[in-house]
C-alpha cells in the first residue's frame, strides 16, 4: 500500500470513528428515543416514502425478461438464441401478454413486447398500472450515442467493463470518484434528518453493500428476523463472551462509561450503547409484527421440479414490510432497503436456471405488493394502503448477450429493469417501456449473427441509451431530494438531457 493510500484509509477510519462516536453522545437521552418516537408518530404517517432495490446478482440476461414480438424481431431473437442447432429461446406461446399493450413505433414498424412466462405476479402488476419497464439502462460517465462513438472514444467507456466485480460497485455507486459509497447511502446521508433516528434509515437484508454506504451514515445490516446480535439472555452478549453474570449485568458492564477517562474507550462505550438501544427498539418492532400482522409469504412453485419451496428473497420482503409496518415506533420518515437474489451468472442452464429465478423474483414482488396493500401500523394498530409510499426496483451488474452461446449467454451492458409501485406512471401513449427497446433483428448469417443495430457493440450487446444516474436520479427526485441535492449525488447527471425520465407520478 502506498502512503498516500493509507494516508487516505487512515483518514476515513478517523472520519467514521468520529461520526460514530458523535451520534451516541448522551446516551440516557438515547435510551428514551424509542418513546419519542411513537409520541411523534402522529407526525410522520401519511408523508412516508420507501425504496426497495432488489439487486439481480450475476447479470440479468433481461433479453428472455422482457421481449419483443413484432415479426422482425422475433425472427432476429429466435436466430440469435440458436447456435448450431441448439437454441434457449422461449416460445412464443409461452410469453405473458401486459395491459395496456406495450408497443412502440420506430424503423421497425409497431413493436409489441411481452413478459417471460415465470413473471405471472408482475404481469398482474402491469395490468393493475402498478409497473413499468425501463429499456437498456446502464453504467455510464456520458452519453455514447452508437457504435462508432463507444470505437472512437475509449476513454468514455466504464473501466472493466464486463467485470462483475467492478460494474457491480460501479452500478452502486455511479460516481468513480467515490466508489466506496453508494448512491441509496449518498440519498440517505441527505434524507437522514427526516428521521426521528437516523439508524433506520438505510436497511440492508443482504450483509453490507456498496449501494447503501454512506459518507456519513452507516448502513443497518439485519436478518430476516431483524436481529444482528441477541443482546440478553443466555444467548446474548453472554453466550458471545462467555459471561456467567446475567444479560442485563453484562450489558451494564460494557457499556457503562469506563473510569480511566480514556476518550477512546468513551467512544467505544458509546458506540455500543448507541447498538444496544437501537436492536432493542428494532426487536420491539419485529415482536410487534409477527404473523398476522404482516403475513408470511406463501410457498412458490419452483418451475423445475415442480414442487412448492420457501422463497428467500419473499422472507426478505416480508422483514421489509415488518419494517416499514414499525416505521412511526422507529422514527422513520423515509427509508432505503436493499435486497438480494443470486444466480443470473447463467453461462450455463440458462433455460431453467433462470425459470426458477424470475419465478421466486415475480412471487416476492407481488408478494410485498399485496401486503402493502393493506399493511398495520403497529403503532395505533390502523391499516392503510402503503402501495403509493413505497417504490421498488430492479437493479442488477450489467445485462447478457442477446446472442446465445449454446446453453446460455455471456457478460453485456444495457439491461432492462421493472419498477414497481403505487407512485409509479405506466400511463404513457407508447406503453409501458421508458427508453428506447433495442432492435433486435439479425441481418447477418454467423453463428453469433450481426445485429440490425448502431448500438450492438458485439453479439447484440447493446450500448446503455440509459444511464444508472438517470435511473436513480428519477428515483431520488420522488424520495425527496432536491434539485441540487440530486445532482450532488449524481454529479455525472448534468451531461444529460434529463434529469427526470417521468415514470415517476
Amino acid at each position: 500500500m502506498s502512503k498516500k493510500e493509507f494516508d487516505l484509509s487512515r483518514r476515513e477510519f478517523l472520519l467514521k470513528s468520529t461520526l460514530l462516536s458523535a451520534s451516541a453522545v448522551a446516551t440516557p437521552f438515547a435510551m428514551d428515543l424509542f418513546g419519542m418516537n411513537a409520541a411523534m408518530a402522529s407526525t410522520l404517517t401519511g408523508d412516508y416514502k420507501a425504496l426497495v432495490c432488489i439487486f439481480l446478482a450475476g447479470g440479468n440476461d433481461h433479453n428472455n425478461m422482457v421481449l419483443a414480438t413484432d415479426t422482425p424481431s422475433w425472427n432476429g431473437y429466435l436466430g440469435a438464441r440458436n447456435v448450431n442447432g441448439s437454441s434457449i429461446a422461449l416460445s412464443l406461446g409461452s410469453l405473458l401478454s401486459i395491459t395496456p399493450a406495450t408497443t412502440k413505433v420506430d424503423s421497425v414498424g409497431t413493436r409489441e413486447f411481452k413478459l417471460h412466462p415465470q413473471l405471472t405476479g408482475i404481469k398482474n402488476l402491469f395490468d393493475a398500472g402498478r409497473a413499468a419497464i425501463i429499456a437498456n439502462v446502464g453504467t455510464l460517465s456520458r452519453p455514447i450515442s452508437d457504435k462508432t462513438v463507444y470505437r472512437n472514444n475509449a476513454s468514455w467507456r466504464p473501466a472493466n467493463l464486463f467485470s462483475h466485480s467492478d460494474q457491480t460497485t460501479l452500478w452502486q455507486s455511479t460516481d468513480t470518484t467515490k466508489r466506496n459509497y453508494g448512491w441509496g447511502g449518498r440519498m440517505a446521508d441527505r434524507i437522514k434528518s427526516s428521521n426521528t433516528t437516523p439508524n433506520f434509515t438505510s436497511l440492508s437484508m443482504a450483509g453490507s453493500t456498496t449501494f447503501l454506504a454512506g459518507e456519513t451514515l452507516n448502513q443497518y445490516q439485519i436478518n430476516n428476523n431483524g436481529v444482528p446480535v441477541p443482546i440478553s439472555g443466555t444467548n446474548g452478549f453472554d453466550g458471545l463472551f462467555g459471561s456467567i453474570d446475567s444479560g442485563d449485568n453484562f450489558t451494564k458492564k460494557i457499556t457503562t462509561g469506563p473510569t480511566s477517562g480514556n476518550l477512546f474507550e468513551i467512544a467505544h462505550a458509546n458506540v455500543v450503547q448507541r447498538a444496544i438501544d437501537a436492536q432493542s427498539n428494532l426487536q420491539s418492532v419485529m415482536t410487534k409484527t409477527t404473523a398476522p400482522i404482516v403475513p408470511a409469504p406463501s410457498t412458490y412453485l419452483n418451475p423445475n421440479t415442480n414442487t412448492q419451496q420457501t422463497n428467500p428473497l419473499a422472507v426478505q420482503m416480508q422483514t421489509v414490510a415488518r419494517l416499514i409496518a414499525g416505521r412511526n415506533l422507529l422514527g422513520a420518515h423515509r427509508q432505503i432497503f436493499f435486497v438480494t437474489l443470486g444466480g443470473f451468472d447463467t453461462h450455463d442452464f440458462q433455460t431453467s436456471s433462470q425459470a426458477n429465478l424470475f419465478a421466486r423474483l415475480s412471487h416476492a414482488i407481488e408478494y410485498l405488493d399485496t401486503t402493502l396493500g393493506s399493511l398495520v401500523d403497529v403503532n395505533d394498530g390502523t391499516s392503510s394502503n402503503m402501495r403509493s409510499a413505497v417504490t421498488t426496483f430492479t437493479a442488477s451488474d450489467f445485462g447478457r448477450t442477446f446472442a446465445s452461446n449454446g446453453d446460455g449467454t455471456d457478460h453485456g451492458w444495457g439491461s432492462h429493469h421493472f419498477v414497481i409501485g403505487g407512485a409509479v406512471n405506466p400511463g404513457k401513449s407508447t406503453g409501458d417501456i421508458y427508453g428506447t427497446f433495442p432492435m433486435t433483428a439479425v441481418t447477418g448469417t454467423t453463428s453469433y449473427g450481426t445485429f440490425d443495430n448502431p448500438l450492438d457493440v458485439g453479439s447484440g450487446n447493446t450500448i446503455p441509451q440509459i444511464a444508472v444516474d438517470e435511473y436513480a436520479g428519477t428515483l431520488a427526485k420522488w424520495f425527496g431530494l432536491s434539485a441540487a441535492e440530486v445532482l450532488e449525488v449524481f454529479p455525472y447527471l448534468s451531461s444529460y438531457g434529463s434529469t427526470d425520465l417521468g415514470f415517476m407520478a
